[in-house]
């Protein structure tokens, strides 16, 4: 490979589920030509992941309250409000926001001591390939190994892709030199856990499959669109070129 191809697992993720999406997002959108609409939705999402990140990283443990919680994700919504307090259903992301932290005070300990929180590694996986990340958060096991914890903050899907996870710790391993033995997302809708644990095995087939996708984005030409239910959190909706496909599929299918 000529320059530098860096990868991230969303970007494997965007690769594999929409090509279309793929070239909005990492080609025209790098040479000015389409920008992404965010949903207020989205914002809401950001903002969680962004106070949990600070409750575990800026506030003392005896300090981490269900409350403290709370006040630390109203003062970055009071923050947010003069951009979207006139968006139509706002107050409803602001529900669902607590809501989804209300489960995790409930369930999940507020005075852990993770072992990193929101950290960012890139690495060099083979000459002119780059893999990078920002992980949620990193826990240590009783074993010494590593957990990846990824908040979602929805409800658990009938299926689920680890994939994006197995990257990351192929990421992690290399970056720290220490073994990461499972991954987890926690949904922070409903408050579930789904965990899963990597072999050996695993990671050296999920590394060949990145190199792999490393090279077919250097030479693709071509980027159709997949439409589906993934169309209609995508934040290139509204530029789409195939906007009317995707909106007849989705009166035709119910999503």
């Amino acid at each position: 490979m000529g320059s530098v191809n860096r990868i991230s697992p969303l970007k494997v993720r965007v690769f594999g589920a929409c090509r279309l999406r793929y070239r909005y997002q990492y080609i025209d959108k790098q040479e000015g030509r389409v920008r992404p609409r965010l949903r207020p939705a989205d914002t809401a999402g950001s903002l969680v992941h962004r106070v949990l990140c600070d409750f575990f990283s800026k506030v003392e443990e005896p300090e981490r309250t269900r409350d403290r919680l709370f006040a630390m994700f109203q003062d970055g919504w009071d923050a947010l409000s003069a951009r979207y307090h006139r968006v139509p259903g706002v107050e409803l992301h602001h529900e669902n926001s607590l809501r989804q932290l209300s489960h995790f005070a409930a369930g999940f300990d507020l005075k852990a001591r993770p072992f990193m929180v929101e950290p960012y590694f890139q690495v060099e996986v083979e000459p002119g390939v780059l893999l990078f990340g920002r992980l949620d958060r990193l826990d240590e096991e009783p074993d010494g190994t590593l957990h990846i914890i990824d908040y979602k903050t929805g409800t658990q899907p009938e299926e689920i892709d680890p994939s994006q996870l197995v990257l990351y710790a192929i990421l992690v391993e290399a970056k720290l030199g220490r073994i990461v033995s499972k991954a987890s997302f926690w949904y922070l809708d409903d408050g579930t856990v789904w965990t899963t644990e990597f072999s050996e095995e695993d990671k050296s087939r999920a590394r060949e499959e990145l190199l792999a996708t490393a090279r077919e984005m250097d030479s693709v030409t071509e980027y159709p669109p997949t439409i589906g239910p993934h169309c209609a959190f995508c934040p290139y909706l509204k530029v789409c070129e195939v906007r009317s496909e995707i909106a007849e599929a989705r009166a035709r299918e119910g999503w």
